[in-house]
């Protein structure tokens, strides 16, 4: 498991620290739970873990702290079944609330695979060369001038 260091560094952002995005997380996590809870009903499992995974996936979208991603699905799946699935904090598997909670592991690894996506889309743009000035004569007179996108351009455009 690694953390996004380099991206950060690169940009001169300062990382939060692990433990407050995993606080921040876990807050976002008990939040979405209230509000499953609001929504649905208790025999309305597929809503309630809809929900929180949808929260955990956002969540992991956002924080480059692949640790603190872990740490909150992980916490977001135990919250999950211990008190959306069944009552009082009890973690037991009764119901198949654990397999209701692996979609809440799985909107978390999706999480992580929009960020990597948008973290490479961006790196490609920040290392694709610059347009190419294309001129059959002399660049003395500026009319003549037409700017064209690269062949290899990331975007797809080719020149004519």
């Amino acid at each position: 498991m690694a953390v996004d260091r380099n991206l950060w560094e690169a940009r001169g952002a300062q990382q939060t620290p692990t433990g407050v995005s995993v606080a921040i997380g876990w807050t976002a996590m008990i939040a979405a739970s209230l509000v499953a809870a609001a929504l649905f009903s208790r025999s309305e499992m597929p809503g309630r873990v809809l929900v929180v995974a949808v929260a955990a996936g956002a969540f992991a979208a956002r924080v480059p702290d692949l640790r603190a991603v872990a740490a909150v699905t992980g916490l977001a799946m135990a919250t999950f079944v211990g008190f959306l699935a069944n009552q009082f904090g009890e973690l037991t598997g009764g119901d198949g609330a654990w397999s209701y909670a692996v979609v809440i592991g799985f909107g978390g690894v999706l999480g992580i695979g929009y960020r990597f996506l948008r973290q490479v889309r961006q790196v490609r743009r920040e290392q694709a060369e610059p347009l190419q000035v294309v001129a059959d004569r002399p660049l003395s007179d500026e009319r003549d001038v037409a700017v064209a996108p690269l062949d290899n351009a990331f975007d797809g455009r080719r020149a004519a």
